[in-house]
């Protein structure tokens, strides 16, 4: 007897409920209509590649052989699911280049004693700026990592 999967185990230690519900949403939407279940099946192969999941993957290429998908498929599956993962990396990547006109180079300067000490603010036309988040802890951290001064 083959042992329950992870989620189907999981679902089953939430509750029945959970479970039954899960189970039914899966019936619903694996049973055939416009794509068969082993077109569907191709399709979990892909989506399973494209979240990078690896027990997924291959549980889902068991799958699609048990309804018929050839290696060939199956591969065509998956080239398709990376080429839109490295697409969707390129559709995030391109958020770089359409913020890279708004953004000014905003040259970073050491703050002087007698401005801290004094609350002055600086009327230079450079703005005055400290490291923010994990740069700031990681340049307390190590403090051979400065600041370069303009």
């Amino acid at each position: 007897m083959e042992q329950n999967t992870k989620p189907k185990r999981f679902t089953e230690a939430i509750g029945e409920d959970v479970d039954s519900a899960f189970t039914k949403l899966a019936s619903e939407i694996l049973k055939d209509g416009a794509l068969s279940l082993k077109e569907k099946s191709l399709i979990a192969v892909a989506c399973a590649i494209a979240v990078s999941c690896d027990n997924c993957t291959k549980v889902h290429q068991k799958q699609a052989i048990k309804l018929g998908a050839t290696h060939e498929e199956i591969l065509e599956a998956a080239a398709v699911a990376g080429l839109v993962r490295m697409g969707s990396g390129f559709n995030t990547a391109y958020l770089l280049l359409d913020n890279q006109h708004q953004r000014k180079n905003i040259p970073f300067k050491k703050i002087t004693e007698e401005k801290q000490h004094n609350n002055q603010p600086d009327l230079d036309e450079t703005q005055q700026m400290k490291p923010d988040g994990y740069l700031n802890n990681l340049l307390e951290k190590n403090s051979s990592h400065n600041i370069p001064k303009r």
